[in-house]
């Protein structure tokens, strides 16, 4: 694991919570993997309460799982997984668009549309692609008014996020096709906004919701549970 230190920060177990959970959606901590207190207390260099109360929350978010007598492991990918988490995408992700695409600024979208003209031109950039990606969908979030709404589809998108590193993200054979088509859809959507109408935005972003499931499940299972 790699070191860090949080001695100095008030905020110890946010920030616990925070580098956890980008470790378990990136792949670093892989599923099944057992989290000890007292190892990660060393390598953070603070106490073990907060790390415990970091442990808890993740769990609660769906993150860890805390066994009796094993404490805190990393929670295993499910098959399920996909069909549980992209239905609420799709029953949410377009209706929130819908709400926050009269608050966009237009600065906003103009960036995020040159970014991805980008992308387009180099779809062999995981990395880079992944941050665009995040880009479009937390533009949709961001504005929204309603924050019992964010919060939902933030972590909705931190758990898809994660279930992606486990199966596009690591099948090289189809990573530039998964990129350009991604990618096409995410200017689909910014082209949309463009236009300000509602009923456009939903549309493409219920589409794009909709064919990132399918390629999700067409591509490699290998790290997924039954």
């Amino acid at each position: 694991m790699a070191s860090s230190n949080f001695g100095s920060n008030p905020s110890l177990k946010q920030l616990v919570y925070d580098n956890l959970k980008e470790r378990i959606i990136n792949g670093e901590l892989k599923p099944g993997m057992r989290l000890r207190e007292e190892d990660l207390s060393s390598e953070m260099n603070i106490s073990r309460a907060p790390i415990r109360e970091a442990l808890n929350m993740l769990e609660r978010d769906g993150f860890t799982t805390i066994m009796p007598r094993k404490g805190a492991i990393v929670a295993e990918v499910r098959k399920e997984d996909i069909r549980y988490i992209w239905e609420m995408r799709a029953l949410l992700e377009p209706y929130a668009a819908k709400q926050s695409v009269a608050s966009i600024p237009e600065k906003k979208i103009e960036e995020v549309k040159a970014h991805l003209l980008l992308v387009q031109q180099h779809p062999e950039d995981m990395a880079d692609y992944a941050a665009s990606d995040l880009e479009v969908h937390e533009m949709l979030v961001d504005y929204l008014e309603n924050r019992f709404l964010k919060s939902t589809l933030q972590n909705m998108k931190a758990h898809s996020l994660r279930l992606r590193w486990a199966a596009e993200y690591d099948n090289e054979d189809t990573q530039e096709s998964i990129v350009q088509d991604a990618t096409r859809e995410h200017l689909e959507i910014v082209a949309a906004l463009e236009t300000r109408d509602p009923d456009s935005v939903y549309d493409t972003v219920k589409m794009h919701v909709e064919n990132s499931k399918n390629r999700l499940i067409s591509a490699n299972y290998r790290n997924y549970k039954d």
